[in-house]
């Protein structure tokens, strides 16, 4: 697995050294403990742009398996909210048939910036 991490990314990725980076359309995180971290910090800051962002936990076990079909998921997740006209007005239902078609629950929230 560290092989595998190390040629993805430098070192461990924190939010809280990322979020500046944003503001981000779309979280997605892989730990139901990552999700309520990122929501508490979202939800703990000054909201200046009122831009929405939706917050998504898709819990993966970390190993070879479960990353690699964890990864294909996260794709086809992420390529449907993309290919919605407006994931705002229609999230409820790409979650309700993501988690039918993969049998897998999802966690999510809409947060602001």
């Amino acid at each position: 697995m560290l092989k595998r991490n190390m040629s993805v990314k430098l070192a461990p990725q924190r939010w809280q050294d990322n979020s500046p980076d944003g503001p981000f359309d779309v979280v997605l995180t892989f730990e139901e403990k990552v999700f309520d971290m990122v929501l508490e910090d979202l939800n703990n800051r000054e909201q200046i742009l009122m831009k929405t962002v939706l917050v998504i936990n898709l819990e993966v076990k970390d190993n070879h398996e479960e990353a690699a079909t964890g990864a294909q998921l996260a794709l086809d997740l992420c390529q449907e909210i993309e290919a919605a006209e407006s994931w705002e007005e229609s999230i409820d239902d790409i979650v309700s048939n993501f988690e039918k078609q993969n049998r897998r629950k999802l966690l999510f929230s809409i947060s602001f910036y």
